[in-house]
This record gives C-alpha cells, sequence and structure tokens, in this order.
C-alpha cells in the first residue's frame, strides 16, 4: 500500500470518527438530572455566531421562542461555562428537558416543522 494511500484512510478515519464521537457525546446526556439555572427550560439551543448552520437556525428558534415559553438561546462562545455543563462539543445542539432532566439531544441544523415536532415530545 502506497503512503497516498495510508494518508487518505486516515484523513477518511478522522473525519467519520470526529462527528461519531460528537453525536455518542451528545446522547450520554439523555437521562441526565442536571440542575442549572436553565433547567428548568424545555429547550436549550446551544449555537455560535460563526456557525453557518446556526446562522440559518437562529431565526427559527427565535421565532419559536415567542410563540413557546422555555425556550433558550445559548452561545456557547459567550457562555462557554454552561457549554461544558451539557457536554455540548458541536453546534448548532438542541437539548430538550422536562423536569431537569434531559430528554433528548438534536445535533445539526433542523428545520422549523422539526423543532415543532420535537417540541411536542415534551410538552
Amino acid at each position: 500500500m502506497s503512503w497516498v494511500m495510508i494518508i487518505l484512510l486516515l484523513v477518511a478515519s478522522f473525519l467519520i470518527l470526529v462527528p461519531l464521537f460528537s453525536y455518542m457525546s451528545a446522547k450520554r446526556l439523555v437521562g441526565k438530572k442536571i440542575i442549572s439555572n436553565l433547567s428548568n427550560n424545555r429547550m436549550l439551543y446551544f449555537y455560535s455566531e460563526n456557525c453557518p448552520p446556526c446562522r440559518t437556525m437562529t431565526p427559527i428558534i427565535e421565532r419559536l421562542a415567542k410563540q413557546h415559553d422555555g425556550i433558550v438561546k445559548v452561545d456557547v462562545r459567550k457562555d462557554p461555562e454552561t457549554g461544558r455543563q451539557f457536554n455540548i462539543r458541536a453546534t448548532p445542539t438542541l437539548v430538550l428537558m422536562k423536569d431537569s432532566v434531559v430528554t433528548d439531544v438534536a445535533l445539526g441544523a433542523k428545520t422549523e416543522s422539526q423543532l415543532i415536532s420535537l417540541l411536542q415530545k415534551i410538552t
């Protein structure tokens, strides 16, 4: 096997393992009780201003926040401690909570209909 092929395999492995690590890390949060000043909310939206998917999703979240109580935006660059407390590894990340217990974690950009169906799971 040539060196080029080995390097390509290493890069491909890296590109597969990093998102997988983020996903597994987020899913470990499900079922945990988190005591925080944000834990009484139903949906926590972790984002970053530099994240392109976040820029498309933020207006949708803001619109839904006006219609539903308990939706909070958390900028992980401005509030990294909260991001660490919720084990956020990638943005955008949605953390759904009920009675201070994490019920679901969703990674990546979502459409408005997907967000509404996530909200319906916890109401």
